[in-house]
Order: structure tokens, then C-alpha cells, then sequence
């Protein structure tokens, strides 16, 4: 007697394909999750790195800073951070801030105008014309991140300015034509910023005691402030009597103020 098995090895075959199919989409969703745990791992671990390196970076700046700030003025880069502190490049290495072998910092001055701003490469210039502090943060060994941060270095009054309160305040006028535009970007392509009226009168004694000449609202020398923008100009009352910012034609003088 024969038994036909035909349709029960087609059954078999059947399941196997669908046990195999059932294989190979788990093995598939298997490798994309574990290529995703990759990828997030390696974001994760990119990421983290940024973090160090970003605060490497700002631990660098406040350490800059806080030297420059202590630092009297007229001291050369050479005797506030050492001598040989300073390589060809500028650079000053700051990563002995860090415990780690693995984070790197380094911070350079930067000086000069806004549009024509350069790094300092001399020791021997002097800590007051340092106009911003750039530091870089690197951390890692193989894969490495760097982040970078720049920050304004107004730590003092510079030579040429008087300190008034909180801000630092020009002692000679500046001079430009009637429009307040080209006194404005003046002041802050040099760092700095347009004096207010009421900064200008606080500062009147302090300006007058330090230099005979150019004594701030001299008569037929109007100046441009900060909350004056129309050639109409404002009176304020002063120690010294009305003073008259942004009046008048021709020639205007202005100086220019930061904070501290």
C-alpha cells in the first residue's frame, strides 16, 4: 500500500519559508535597532564632548579675563601671564586649569577695530589694548571636539579714558560731521559706545579736573550722546550750567563710553 506525502511536503516547505521569512525580518529589525543604539551612542558621546569642550572654552575666557581684570594698568601680556607664556601664535595654553589629560584649552587676545580685528602675537603689548579674549576648548584624544568663545576684555579703564561709577568714559573729544551715524559707529568700531547726556553730565567734574582742554559742553562745541539722534539736540542742566547735545551745525564732538 502507497501513501501519497505530496501535499504534506508542501505544507513543510511552506512553513519552513515562512519560519526563515519570520528569521531574516527580526534579524532586520534587530540590526536597524542596534544601528540606531549606535548612532545615538556615538550623538551622545559627540555631544558630551561638546559640553566639555564648550566649558573648557569659558573656563578659559573667565580665566583671561579675571587676569586682566587684576592687572594694573599700562602691564605688558608678558607680566600678567609670564614670561614664554605666549607662543608664536598668540596662543596662551590654559589647559592647566583642567585635571583631565583629555581637555586642551587655549585662549588668544584679540585687538584693533571691529572690522580689522587681529590676534596679538607680541608679549610685550600692553593688557590695555586687548579688545577681546578668543578661547578654543578641545576635548578627546582620537575623535576630538573643539568649541570655540569670544568675549569683550573691558576689564579696566584703558589709558586716555576716566572712571566714572560703572562705566569708563573718553577724556579727549572725537570730532565728526553732523551725522550721529558716523559718531555711533565710531565708538563702536573701537569696542566702545556713545555716551549718554546723563553720562556725559555725571562725568563733567571728573573730565574737567583731568584735562584743561577740550572740557566736555565748551561753548560753540555741541556734543553727540547716545539719546541724541536728531540735529534738533536736548539742553541738560549740568554743575557748570546748560550745555547743548547735538545742536548747532558743522563739526560735532562726541566721546565714547563703556562699561566696566
Amino acid at each position: 500500500m502507497k501513501i501519497n506525502l505530496k501535499g504534506g511536503d508542501k505544507q513543510e516547505g511552506s512553513i519552513l519559508i515562512l519560519t526563515l521569512l519570520t528569521l531574516v525580518g527580526a534579524l532586520s529589525i534587530a540590526m536597524a535597532m542596534a544601528s540606531i543604539s549606535i548612532v545615538e551612542r556615538k550623538m551622545n558621546t559627540k555631544s558630551r564632548k561638546s559640553t566639555v569642550a564648550f566649558q573648557a572654552a569659558g573656563s578659559g575666557i573667565e580665566w583671561a579675563l579675571k587676569k586682566i581684570n587684576d592687572a594694573e594698568p599700562g602691564k605688558s601680556i608678558k607680566e600678567v601671564f609670564g614670561d614664554g607664556a605666549m607662543d608664536g601664535d598668540g596662543k596662551i595654553d590654559c589647559s592647566g586649569l583642567f585635571s583631565g589629560e583629555d581637555i586642551n584649552c587655549g585662549v588668544y587676545f584679540l585687538s584693533g577695530s571691529n572690522e580689522n580685528r587681529g590676534i596679538i602675537t607680541d608679549e610685550n603689548e600692553i593688557v590695555d589694548n586687548v579688545i577681546a579674549v578668543r578661547a578654543a576648548g578641545i576635548f578627546g584624544k582620537e575623535e576630538k571636539v573643539s568649541r570655540h568663545l569670544e568675549a569683550y576684555a573691558f576689564p579696566n579703564c584703558r589709558i586716555g579714558e576716566i572712571r566714572v561709577g560703572d562705566f569708563c568714559i573718553e577724556e579727549k573729544l572725537n570730532s565728526t560731521d553732523e551725522k550721529w551715524d558716523n559718531a555711533a559707529k565710531y565708538c563702536a568700531d573701537t569696542g566702545k559706545r556713545l555716551c549718554s547726556a546723563a553720562e556725559l553730565v555725571a562725568a563733567s567734574d571728573d573730565i574737567n579736573s583731568a584735562t584743561d582742554a577740550d572740557e566736555i559742553g565748551a561753548s560753540g562745541s555741541p556734543e553727540w550722546a547716545a539719546d541724541v539722534t536728531t540735529a534738533g539736540g536736548i539742553t541738560v542742566e549740568g554743575n557748570s550750567g546748560s550745555w547743548n547735545f547735538g545742536g548747532g551745525s558743522g563739526d560735532f564732538e562726541f566721546r565714547c563710553c563703556r562699561n566696566r
